[in-house]
């Protein structure tokens, strides 16, 4: 029985790719590329390759990974490609047959085994580290790219021409195919620039600063550094100002577990932080970012290519290479001090950041930013002696990403009158001691503990609004169920808030701005403030409520 997750069998992996087997076809393929995997990094870096071929009727992409020598990071490898539905072909049959070219992203499989045209592109932005524990500029491995003085790769891509140079180190035979062609991750991240406010509402987060914090993996990383930051995060931030979002490498979850690690950050995502896949939405969460806060992995450079404000963790350690563009985005960008208050960092990277701070160091790192379509592809089609379409080439943008909604469990909250108004601060409550006036806890009927609802001033749930007439009865039980608690409340839709009170007492609440949530105004019926209309502040702003 096929492990769950794994790629399917397809027609690809039942016959010899030959051109024998062609009359099974639909579409009648003129050439057959082979994209080589072998970590989930390289293969979201090829996807943006690919989006420039694959929709050529003339062209057939077939995967392939080495499932007997597989890298310290190929964990999720068959996931990702089953998610994708793509046609695999079993390392042993990809070396016995015929391709027209061969795409990789890392010199670390034999593809000298391959009998193709062969093109190595990076699998970061550029060649900014050594592999640990050496002075190899990973992507550029001399003994990978030259087997028995035969050059491997028909062409390597460099994002920028001062590339050349180590490519140079690491052997002149190499160097000599080396073409620049741009990042197209990077020109395919800008190209979603205009979708950033689809972004941010898929991260719940318009009208509140939206946090991202990227962590590459290893011992120096953000994680690594400081393990306790996605908690405190949330712990920290007011949650009705801001919205938090993790971005980590595939090689946290490669080397100690998707269960694992879900596991670790379980507490900051019952408290509402929302954490990426590591295949997909990195790229979205970048450019919906108000600051992102990063190691000196490659995310780091691709937010200050979408001039997001950044604070950076560490110090790069001993695998930064010397001059590279990161070292000098770590030279320019301020450290996050994990001992101090965040949010008055948060705050201050924002309001000291300029639009093009980070231009001159991007450059850089891509030589022809905006044109890695048009420099990449044409070389793509030479190498399979096929005329390029007459479309222009371009990238597409990253699609919405659908992001999983993380409702928190329990809220302190605090509130008090500012003048007309009634000041309300919320935060997860995560076990960090918060000091504030009127200070009462907000529960979720079924997320939160047992203990936590025994001492719940509030308890609520989120209800559709064909459900909405359930709440007389589920308001009456649960008063009745938690003898400490002073409201009942329901959330229904995006603004509105049913509440009652131990009194019998039951109103609807309606806020006009629907960025909030409108769990806000249960706490009004708490401090017993329910006149036709309230208004709350969050921060400095004002929200009017609507009572009925």
């Amino acid at each position: 029985m096929r492990e769950k997750g794994t790629p399917s069998p397809s027609f690809w992996a039942k016959v010899p790719v030959d051109p024998a087997f062609d009359q099974w076809l639909t579409i009648g393929v003129e050439r057959k590329v082979l994209v080589v995997v072998r970590t989930v990094t390289t293969l979201t870096r090829l996807l943006d390759i690919l989006s420039l071929i694959e929709n050529d009727h003339r062209v057939q992409l077939v995967f392939t990974y080495d499932a007997d020598s597989t890298a310290i990071f190929s964990a999720g490898v068959p996931e990702y490609l089953g998610k994708l539905r793509a046609s695999v072909v079993p390392w042993r049959q990809a070396i016995e047959s015929r391709f027209d070219l061969v795409i990789a992203a890392s010199e670390n499989d034999d593809l000298h085994l391959f009998d193709a045209p062969i093109v190595l592109v990076p699998h970061g932005i550029g060649f900014q580290k050594y592999y640990p524990r050496s002075r190899t500029v990973a992507g550029m491995n001399p003994a990978r790219l030259v087997r028995d003085g035969r050059v491997v790769p028909a062409m390597v891509a460099l994002s920028h021409p001062e590339q050349r140079a180590h490519l140079r180190q690491a052997g002149s035979e190499a160097a000599g195919r080396a073409v620049m062609v741009g990042d197209p991750c990077h020109d395919r991240l800008r190209a979603g620039i205009h979708r950033a406010p689809a972004y941010r509402a898929a991260f719940g987060a318009p009208g509140h600063t939206l946090v991202v914090i990227a962590s590459t993996w290893g011992p120096g990383s953000l994680l690594g550094t400081v393990p306790d930051l996605p908690l405190r995060l949330v712990s920290e931030l007011e949650y009705d100002e801001y919205r938090c979002c993790a971005v980590l490498h595939p090689g946290i979850t490669a080397a100690h577990s998707p269960w694992q690690v879900d596991a670790w950050l379980s507490e900051a995502r019952q408290a509402g932080l929302r954490v990426l896949p590591p295949e997909a939405g990195w790229q979205a969460a970048l450019t919906a970012a108000s600051c992102v806060i990063s190691d000196f992995g490659s995310l780091a450079l691709y937010a200050a290519a979408v001039d997001r404000p950044l604070l950076l963790i560490g110090d790069g350690g001993e695998t930064m290479v010397p001059g590279s563009p990161i070292e000098a985005l770590a030279a320019q960008t301020a450290r996050l001090d994990p001992d101090a208050a965040l949010g008055p960092q948060i705050e201050l990277a924002i309001h000291r950041h300029s639009p093009g701070d980070h231009a001159a160091i991007v450059k850089q790192a891509v030589g022809a930013p905006d044109m890695s379509a048009g420099l990449l592809r044409p070389q793509l089609y030479r190498l399979m002696n096929l005329p390029e379409p007459a479309t222009e080439a371009s990238f597409p943008p990253h699609e919405v990403p659908d992001v999983e909604p993380q409702e928190v469990a329990i809220f302190v909250v605090g509130a008090e009158a500012a003048g007309a108004a009634t000041r309300i601060v919320r935060f997860p409550s995560t076990g960090r001691r918060h000091d504030l006036a009127g200070k009462h806890l907000v529960a979720h009927e079924t997320r939160a503990t047992l203990r936590q609802l025994s001492s719940a001033s509030i308890v609520y749930i989120g209800l559709e609004e064909s459900d909405r007439e359930r709440f007389p009865l589920w308001s009456e039980e649960i008063l009745h169920q938690w003898p400490d608690a002073a409201v009942a409340a329901a959330t229904v839709g995006r603004s509105t808030c049913l509440v009652r009170t131990r009194d019998g007492v039951q109103r609807e609440l309606t806020l006009t701005d629907r960025s909030i949530d409108p769990l806000i105004a249960a706490s009004l019926a708490y401090l017993d403030r329910l006149s036709p209309t309230e208004v709350v502040k969050i921060g400095d702003r004002p929200v009017t409520i609507r009572v009925r």
